[in-house]
């Protein structure tokens, strides 16, 4: 699957495969793209896919839905995090060495997932479409501090804008993005 990966007044294409599915173009954003701050790390809005497709545990059928990324930019808090990580995964591999897998305790949790996890959007549209929050993913290996939230249903054809308010622990952080979901 594609990501998209949005840059202000520019467009966006949505992929699936080969075929280009729906075009967008951010209208209304912060100039950085940062959305908030999480734990001392700024949040980045990283882009959008109006026509994803959900993940298997939410729709079997594999119904589309709206996929909005983030994504921790990298400064001092991040550096320190990393390292910290790094450190508590020395002790717990340590800690598997002496005492075997099942003692060694949990994996400790990568450096993004109490940062990224409390970051949310209320998605809205210029027709009045409900939106729900259907889940997402957050960290990975390589993907430490990134997240991707998946939000149900897709836009409708007929909608024009959506609009991204973003919240920290459902609490609105005071930024939006605004994306143009077709032309005219």
């Amino acid at each position: 699957r594609q990501a998209l990966f949005c840059c202000p007044d520019r467009p966006v294409f949505a992929r699936q495969a080969v075929t280009v599915v729906r075009m967008t173009t951010i209208v209304a954003a912060p100039g950085d793209l940062i959305i908030g701050v999480s734990d001392g790390v700024s949040v980045r809005f990283a882009g959008i896919d109006v026509a994803a497709q959900q993940p298997p545990a939410a729709s079997p059928d594999g119904d589309s839905c709206i996929q909005i990324m983030l994504e921790g930019v990298n400064g001092r808090e991040v550096l320190e995090r990393n390292q910290q990580h790094s450190r508590d995964e020395a002790a717990w591999v340590e800690r598997r060495n002496e005492l075997g897998t099942t003692k060694a305790g949990r994996y400790p949790p990568l450096p993004g997932v109490a940062v990224l996890e409390r970051v949310r959007a209320r998605v809205t549209d210029d027709l009045g479409t409900s939106y729900q929050w259907i889940g997402g993913t957050v960290s990975g290996t390589g993907t430490e501090w990134d997240a991707s939230w998946f939000y149900f249903p897709t836009p409708p054809r007929n909608a024009s804008l959506l609009t991204l308010a973003f919240t920290l622990d459902g609490e609105p952080t005071g930024k939006e993005c605004v994306v143009r979901l077709r032309d005219g």
